[in-house]
């Protein structure tokens, strides 16, 4: 007779699993165990953190549900930080935690973890299987509710002896009800925003990174075309459709580029897809588009009016919606607006032509002019993070990788390993600071045991950048606490791991690196030193609001 570990491998190969990342443990031996003799993947991470940033990675890439695993106790809880950062940025995930037997559940057993108290603000659901014959169902739930309406993490916990315990085979899989938000949906609210956006003279589309997550990247790609409405993004919208330069004004927010914040800040509508207005995009709501309605249309109803008033909310399935409303549309571009824009973008390009990124952002294009066309790039945290999306130009959906909402440091390294699983074929650079590099380095030996050929640039100013801007500019240059040194050389750590590597320096020709990069069939770590004082510049709110007034200074 089959155990309850045989059902949890049976029903995710229903779901399509074919890869897990994780970390064993004595309470995960039963599923371990059994893995043995399927064909699911288990790829071995060096830490539970990075194993759910990986299988984060990989459901980004993939559009797929990501899977994690780990033991019980800290096993599980290592797991947080990257189960918080899926959430924030809505990928769909499930976490897998093994438990202590169901009999010692509220008697401070051996690793024993409350893993459902602890992620209950940062999943969609979790759930602990208590009896066998629920496990089966409890699984599909997870999945179900991890890819359907607004996406997200899930969890389910796993007592060791429900997953040892015999049962009979689990029933078929019942229908779940269509993902769509049907219910909420009002296609007259989309007639009114058709009619908005027609009477308009100052258009602009923001794209949020719902549009990746809805699958309607082709949708909003054939409807900026159609359209010719100019459009900015959000952080995580940034790879949501190919960079068109004559259309696409770069992204919006307190990091982000200036000529996109300036023209929603003179613009009369704006049409937001799949973005909830963060803080980020907003950080000073009273000054955002003052000139603008604004209309809304997201999925999830909780994110329609959250940080701004909204004049036309729709909540709806998104891909749904941009069909809906394309044949309201008309298709004739406003011409003076247009040229408006480029004159503030000839203007803006002028006065700054390296876009506030200096060298490091010369760096980055140089670099992605030497890489193939379908690199998949992924940023960590930091002035590294702002460098990259800035400066990289995307070219296909899902192929610009970050931590938005958490800003996690560690997340790159750990979240390429997922993205290199995911698309084997495909080329795969990892952009670091110092300071998060450090934050998940052992993974370099997941890297060189499964010989990814994952990419890997360190940008070493021997600093926390971004604190360090904050500190000098608006701290009147108290800088504290931030120099990390550079005593640890990286690339002997890599060759430590069996992976070779070089170093640069920033602001020298950097053809040799690079050509280092481009030739290597395996993986490679390039190690770019650069002084500390590299910063981003300029860094303002929607409006010309600068840094002091964000940070209230």
């Amino acid at each position: 007779m089959q155990t309850g570990a045989d059902v949890l491998i049976q029903v995710l190969k229903e779901e399509g699993v074919e890869v897990i990342f994780g970390y064993p443990g004595a309470n995960t031996l039963p599923i371990h165990d059994r893995l043995i003799d399927e064909p699911i993947s288990h790829y071995t991470m060096r830490h539970e953190q990075a194993a759910a940033h990986a299988a984060d990675g990989y459901a980004r890439v993939t559009g797929k549900v990501g899977v994690c695993l780990s033991t019980s106790g800290p096993g599980a809880t290592n797991l947080v930080t990257g189960i918080a950062t899926a959430f924030m940025d809505s990928t769909p995930l499930v976490a897998l935690t093994a438990q202590v037997n169901t009999d010692l559940l509220g008697r401070d057993a051996f690793q024993e973890t409350d893993i459902i108290g602890i992620t209950m603000p940062i999943t969609k659901h979790s759930f602990q299987v208590n009896q066998v014959r629920n496990l089966a169902s409890n699984l599909r739930q997870a999945f179900y509710l991890a890819q359907n309406g607004r996406t997200g993490p899930v969890l389910l916990d796993l007592p060791k002896d429900v997953l040892a315990a015999p049962c009979e085979a689990p029933p078929a899989r019942a229908a779940f009800p269509n993902g769509s938000s049907r219910g909420s949906e009002n296609p007259e609210q989309l007639d009114k925003i058709a009619r908005a956006l027609n009477q308009s003279e100052r258009p602009v589309i923001i794209i949020g990174g719902g549009i990746k997550l809805g699958g309607a990247s082709a949708e909003m790609a054939d409807l900026v075309k159609r359209t010719g409405i100019p459009f900015v993004t959000t952080m995580m919208g940034i790879d949501a459709i190919p960079d068109a330069r004559e259309m696409h004004l770069g992204f919006i927010g307190t990091h982000g580029q200036e000529l996109a914040n300036r023209i929603i800040h003179q613009a009369d509508f704006i049409l937001a897809v799949g973005t909830r207005f963060t803080e980020r995009t907003t950080p000073i709501t009273e000054e955002f588009a003052p000139l603008a309605q604004v209309a809304q249309i997201d999925i999830d109803p909780t994110s329609i009016g959250k940080n701004i008033q909204i004049d036309y909310p729709y909540v709806g399935d998104i891909r749904e919606a941009l069909a809906r409303i394309m044949p309201l549309l008309n298709f004739k571009k406003k011409s003076e607006w247009l040229k408006r824009i480029e004159r503030e973008r000839s203007l803006l390009e002028s006065g700054l032509p390296d876009g506030g990124c200096g060298f490091a952002g010369s760096f980055i294009s140089r670099l992605q002019e030497a890489l193939p066309e379908d690199t998949t790039v992924v940023a960590d945290v930091g002035l590294n993070q702002i460098w990259t999306i800035r400066s990289w130009k995307c070219r296909s959906p899902r192929s610009l990788l970050s931590s938005g909402g958490m800003g996690t440091m560690g997340f790159s390294l750990p979240a390429a390993i997922g993205a290199q699983v995911g698309r084997p074929n495909t080329c795969v650079l990892s952009i670091s600071g110092d300071g998060g590099f450090l934050m998940n380095i052992q993974e370099l030996a997941t890297i060189s045991h499964y010989r990814l050929p994952v990419k890997l640039v360190i940008l070493n100013n021997g600093n926390l950048g971004m604190v360090r801007q904050i500190q000098d500019l608006f701290y009147q240059g108290r800088v504290n606490c931030v120099d990390l040194g550079n005593s640890v050389d990286l690339t002997a750590v890599a060759g430590g791991f069996g992976i070779p590597a070089s170093r640069i320096r920033l602001g020298e020709d950097p053809e040799a690196g690079i050509a280092a990069i481009r030739n290597s069939p395996g993986p490679y770590l390039l190690e770019v030193q650069m002084d500390p004082e590299q910063y981003v510049y300029p860094i303002i709110a929607p409006g010309g609001s600068h840094l002091d007034m964000i940070y209230g200074k």
